[in-house]
């Protein structure tokens, strides 16, 4: 097959999808088409050597379409969320450069004042979501912005419980690292000693455990809750 290139403007909109939830599984991702799709006409083939549903302007052999996977890893944010934010920007006018969206059986079109229906294809797109770009010259070569950082990411009391619970987990094993690397330097060194030297070494070593670690447990509790409210005021400022 002849070479390609991604639109200039799907290659942003992937990188800001890579922005925003920079683990997320790409295992759905794709831009040009297989053999499948040479067979139809389709955004996904190249332009200039594929079928393809428009010939835009110029002669170079461009692929108009993407798909994302939709496990983007990050709580709080899924794809409905970030399809919906993009077709509000594009009932406002304000983003230009899609031509339509399909995800999770549905379909909605620049051509059709981006109304949902239902989409019957035989892939339901439930695993990715697909986006179309334009194949006017102006928008399929533009870079600007997407604001897919703007995507409002509403954590769930699970969400907020999961992150605690995680930092918690991690500054305890830290603490508990800790802990036992200093207990060790100090029944080893005992150990080197006479009998009552050993006990005192193994009793203070007792006293210090009862002394702070539940101090550092209480302050690993107040840490997560900490946490939970930064997230919670965090959320509250982008959504305002």
């Amino acid at each position: 097959m002849a070479s390609w290139i991604l639109v200039p403007c799907l290659v942003k909109l992937r990188s800001e999808f890579n922005a925003i939830a920079p683990s997320r599984d790409k295992a759905s991702d794709g831009s040009v088409g297989d053999a499948a799709h040479q067979d139809s006409q389709s955004d996904h083939n190249p332009d200039e050597t594929g079928n393809v549903p428009i010939r835009d302007a110029d002669r170079v052999n461009e692929v108009h379409a993407i798909d994302v996977d939709v496990n983007l890893r990050v709580p709080g944010l899924s794809m409905e969320k970030v399809v919906q934010f993009l077709l509000t920007r594009c009932r406002s006018g304000a983003e230009k450069r899609l031509r339509y969206i399909i995800y999770n059986r549905r379909i909605w079109s620049a051509s059709n004042s981006w109304r949902q229906q239902n989409y019957t294809g035989s892939n339901p797109h439930d695993h990715h979501a697909h986006f179309s770009s334009s194949y006017t010259s102006a928008h399929e070569a533009s870079t600007a912005s997407w604001h897919l950082e703007d995507v409002p990411v509403a954590l769930t009391a699970d969400d907020k419980k999961w992150i605690s619970a995680e930092i918690a987990k991690q500054v305890k094993a830290q603490v508990d690292d800790i802990w036992a690397f200093n207990v060790g330097k100090a029944t080893g060194s005992a150990s080197q000693r006479a009998d009552g030297a050993l006990v005192t070494a193994n009793i203070r070593a007792g006293a210090i455990a009862n002394d702070y670690l539940p101090k550092l447990r209480d302050a690993v509790e107040q840490l997560s809750q900490q946490v939970a409210d930064l997230s919670d005021q965090v959320m509250a400022s982008r959504s305002s």
